[in-house]
């Protein structure tokens, strides 16, 4: 190809215009890079958040295992 323009050398067939490829390339690369990051820092902040939280108060212990306690505790006096 001999045209001197890119308008020109389409004119006599494709044209693979690296210049404008390489840009496109850095450019997807950049924000890529900054979506990963700010990913990233979401990540940070939601995990110091659970970890300042309290922890839920232990549910105490369901009715029959109360009286089980109970039974164990009175079997121990007895002996």
């Amino acid at each position: 190809m001999t045209a001197s323009t890119r308008a020109a050398a389409r004119s006599q067939g494709a044209v693979f215009a690296y210049g404008n490829f390489i840009t496109v390339l850095i450019n997807f690369l950049i924000l890529a890079w900054i979506i990963f990051m700010m990913v990233k820092a979401v990540n940070r902040v939601r995990a110091s958040i659970e970890k300042e939280k309290a922890p839920a108060p232990a549910a105490p212990p369901p009715q029959d295992i109360l009286l089980l306690s109970e039974i164990r505790d009175l079997l121990r006096q007895r002996a």
